[in-house]
């Protein structure tokens, strides 16, 4: 079967030859990625092109012309990081924003966030959201480029992934809490905002296309207790999901953390899939007993920690695969994952030696 065959197969509760394995943000087709161009992964990512089954991460980009007139971006750099500084003039005030990169690390640490004080959802919701542009041509392309060798992944922010992105997470959780009507009346407009520029996509022809929707491991233990996630989080998620579903894609929601609590909960949506069920002391739940409970209803993602990927011995990472795949092969609805992929760069051979046997396992333990 081709990657993408198999991964539609598995998708459908179709057969299939094998567990797909997934590489999580390593993608071995997406040829504009940042670690194709480092030396450093280049023997990971042909073992990837060679074993994996590719979804690749390829979003449409989202614009307000009028809100980008009213930005100011300025950059630095040191001799190890870029800093990025950000303000935006809204009708009612600026917002403030850095941003920081260290070199040779893939990833941005926002250091400030643009909302600071409660009073701020004011300045925010001030902006003008009636001109969005969505360009998604690069998107289609890569698909196109994409063909047999797997799927393209969309991810989607719900409304308190937004809100953590404008908040950070200590304000947001301390507001939830204190203010939670406030939160409350601000995730109902964040979430008419996002699922503008949802439609507007789905206009395309999303068929087959996976969306990963971020943000609910925010509202689960130890962060909020359970009766804030009905409301956060279930009733955005199921509308979220049966426009996507009635549009021809596949939903994931991505949570990691302690889900145990909520499962319920996410079984009440549409959501097709999971990711990436962490294993206690992590996670809160094994692999085993979500499958148990919920093989049936969901397809499971999971759930080798990149922790043991980069830390431990291929005979680890063998017998850790080889459980999984004992827990949650069964059946059909299972996919290999990891639960993050390296950021870093040079990439160490201990890392790329158990990549590269996670690779083998899968294929050697994933066979029906």
């Amino acid at each position: 079967m081709t990657s993408r065959e198999r991964l539609l197969n598995c998708f459908r509760r179709q057969p299939i030859d094998r567990v797909p394995l997934s590489t999580y943000e390593l993608c071995g087709y997406d040829f504009d990625a940042w670690y194709q161009k480092d030396p450093s992964y280049h023997i990971l990512m042909e073992q990837i092109r060679a074993k994996a089954d590719c979804l690749l991460m390829a979003d449409p980009v989202w614009r307000y012309p009028s809100q980008e007139m009213l930005t100011e971006q300025t950059r630095r750099e040191t001799a190890n990081e870029i800093h990025e500084d950000k303000i935006i003039h809204t009708p009612k005030g600026d917002l403030h924003a850095h941003y920081v990169q260290k070199k040779n690390v893939y990833t941005i640490w926002q250091t400030e966030h643009p909302l600071k004080e409660i009073e701020d959802i004011d300045l925010f919701l001030s902006q003008d959201f009636s001109d969005l542009e969505v360009e998604s041509s690069r998107m289609f392309e890569k698909q196109k480029q994409l063909g047999e060798n797997g799927l393209i992944l969309v991810t989607l922010d719900d409304p308190i992934c937004a809100a953590l992105d404008l908040f950070g997470m200590t304000n947001l959780l301390m507001y939830a809490m204190t203010e939670r009507e406030r939160i409350q009346y601000f995730l109902d407009a964040l979430f008419e905002i996002i699922l503008t520029r949802l439609r507007v996509f789905l206009k395309q022809d999303v068929r087959d296309i996976v969306f990963r929707i971020c943000g609910p491991e925010v509202v689960t233990p130890p962060y909020l207790p359970f009766d804030f996630y009905p409301c956060f989080v279930t009733k955005y998620l199921k509308q979220l999901s049966r426009e996507i579903k009635d549009a021809g894609g596949f939903v994931r929601l991505h949570s990691h953390g302690k889900v145990a609590s909520v499962l319920d909960e996410i079984a009440s949506t549409d959501v097709d899939a999971i990711d990436p069920i962490e294993p206690p002391p992590d996670g809160d739940i094994t692999l085993s007993e979500v499958k148990k409970r919920y093989g049936n209803r969901f397809i499971l993602f999971g759930n080798i920690e990149l922790k043991e990927l980069e830390n431990r011995d291929p005979a680890r990472i063998d017998a850790l695969v080889r459980q999984a795949m004992e827990d949650a092969k069964e059946g059909g609805g299972f996919v290999l994952l990891p639960t993050a992929t390296p950021i870093n760069t040079p990439l160490s051979k201990r890392t790329e030696e158990n990549f590269i046997q996670y690779l083998n396992s899968g294929l050697k333990y994933g066979a029906y």
